[in-house]
């Protein structure tokens, strides 16, 4: 196996990745998307777990979507990676997403769900269940363009 057909097994790889964490994603999306509160004390313990939850799957989506499927797939098509929000734009291009700062917004949460203490969760939480269906659509277009558009992986 070449370089070329390495890098397009890791790609469909990622892709696979993507899509079974996308599966996880949408389910506790339909849990939680109906739950209304201003507070997190307005939660009570089952839906705050359920909300946890959401938003590590939409952490751990982003990450796969950007570091590994996006990546990758620039990689296997010859665009240079060295600069990030290249990857970004690129994403935007190919249609994926409508515009790539929405992708910047939802890395930015992620980095905010991830490394800080947050004092006021439940406004992040908020943002999480609005930008999920964002989200989706932009893995799903992903997916339909690697799979259906270029068949890299089939």
């Amino acid at each position: 196996m070449n370089s070329r057909e390495k890098i397009k097994q890791q790609l469909c790889e990622n892709l696979e990745l993507l899509s079974k964490n996308t599966q996880w994603l949408e389910k506790s999306y339909l849990i939680c998307k109906h739950y209304e509160f201003s507070s997190i004390d307005d939660l009570t313990e089952e839906q705050l777990t359920n909300l946890e939850a959401l938003s590590s799957r939409f952490s751990r989506s982003i990450d796969i979507l950007i570091y590994k499927v996006l990546r990758t797939l620039d990689i296997y098509e010859l665009e240079d990676i060295e600069n990030k929000l290249d990857i970004l734009i690129r994403a935007e291009k190919r249609g994926f997403i409508e515009d790539y700062e929405l992708l910047i917004e939802m890395k930015d949460l992620r980095n905010k769900l991830v490394h800080e203490y947050i004092i006021d969760i439940s406004s992040v939480f908020k943002l999480v269940i609005d930008y999920t269906p964002k989200l989706l659509e932009t893995i799903k277009n992903t997916e339909d363009y690697i799979k259906n558009l270029k068949r890299y992986c089939l």
